[in-house]
């Protein structure tokens, strides 16, 4: 019998935090016969740390926060917070909610995913134990600010810093061939394989910025107070007028081959991550088609599969997700 997961002695960093994590229920039944591969989930309820793309709902009963990281833990993954908003985070260390959420995480076994030293050193402050990733924001924005930046030595002292690295896609396949030689601990390197920016994109900085800036607007406007609907509106043509598809003729989305990804493993790669916090369900399930599943098995096959489990799962146990429990008391 053919098995579900193309790669195996891996651990996978899945967008199934505060974004469908619906399938984490899923994937576990699937895979019922075979090791799961997915040991972390990230993403985070809205919050003024948090970054990356835009999270589905804001989410500010910290007792429902807790139940949802007791729930994870009961499932063996471990919540990754994406605290990588780099848009005056000096200014939000304070801010109550968030160290709040922090507490709660810490208490849960939570690992945090940082791009700013100021915010890396206030969790450090409150829990020097705390585990830590480094973003690959940190790498990204270091390289554009400065040309002159020593991309290796820079992986290789934030990993006596952090638990975990993200390195930049476009790093990871310029040095396929030598990365072993080149990294100090290639096990603890975690690497994202489906990037669809631009190759080298100039303006991913920005993007952080006003990716954060639009998430701000969108529960500002919720709230009635911050921003006008008007702002939102801007801000929302800014993304995406400089989609770098629209602008490069000559686009190249940084998605890696199975070929290449074979070759990381192969010289000791064992952190892969795939994006898709923003993306529904159908086009998640795309993406994991393309780089997780076995394409020994037909991809109808396995979605027939899943509309199946999907089916049974929000018929029979809807505490399953909070995404479809949002309402329950806690």
């Amino acid at each position: 019998m053919e098995k579900y997961v193309i790669y195996e002695n891996i651990e996978y960093f899945m967008p199934f935090f505060y974004c469908n994590d619906i399938f984490i229920p899923i994937l576990e039944e699937l895979l019922k016969e075979e090791i799961n591969p997915i040991k972390y989930v990230y993403g985070s309820p809205f919050c003024a740390w948090a970054g990356g793309r835009d999270t589905f709902f804001k989410l500010n009963n910290l007792k429902q926060i807790d139940f949802y990281l007791k729930y994870l833990n009961t499932r063996n993954l471990i919540p990754t917070f994406t605290f990588t908003n780099i848009n005056k985070i000096e200014e939000q260390l304070n801010d109550e909610f968030s160290n709040n959420l922090l507490d709660i995480a810490y208490q849960n076994d939570a690992h945090f995913l940082v791009a700013s030293d100021s915010l890396y050193n206030h969790i450090k402050s409150r829990y020097p134990n705390a585990k830590m990733h480094c973003s690959v924001i940190t790498p990204i924005c270091k390289k554009l600010d400065d040309k002159n930046f020593d991309e290796t030595k820079f992986y290789n002292e934030m990993l006596d810093k952090y638990e975990i690295v993200v390195m930049r896609p476009e790093y990871t396949i310029e040095n396929i061939d030598k990365l072993d030689k080149l990294i100090s601990d290639i096990s603890r390197v975690e690497v994202l394989i489906n990037q669809h920016c631009k190759y080298n994109c100039q303006y991913h900085k920005q993007h952080c910025i006003i990716i954060n800036e639009f998430n701000n607007a969108k529960f500002s406007v919720n709230e009635k107070t911050k921003y006008s609907t008007d702002k939102l509106m801007d801000l929302k043509k800014y993304i995406n007028s400089h989609c770098p598809k629209t602008f490069d003729k000559e686009y190249r989305s940084v998605c890696m081959t199975d070929e290449q990804v074979s070759q990381l493993i192969d010289i000791g790669i064992k952190k892969i991550k795939l994006q898709g916090r923003h993306k529904d369900f159908d086009t998640l399930f795309d993406e994991l088609y393309k780089h997780f599943f076995n394409k020994n098995i037909s991809k109808e096959a396995i979605r027939n599969k899943i509309d199946l489990i999907c089916a049974k799962i929000i018929q029979n146990n809807k505490k399953y997700s909070i995404l479809i429990a949002m309402d329950k008391k806690i």
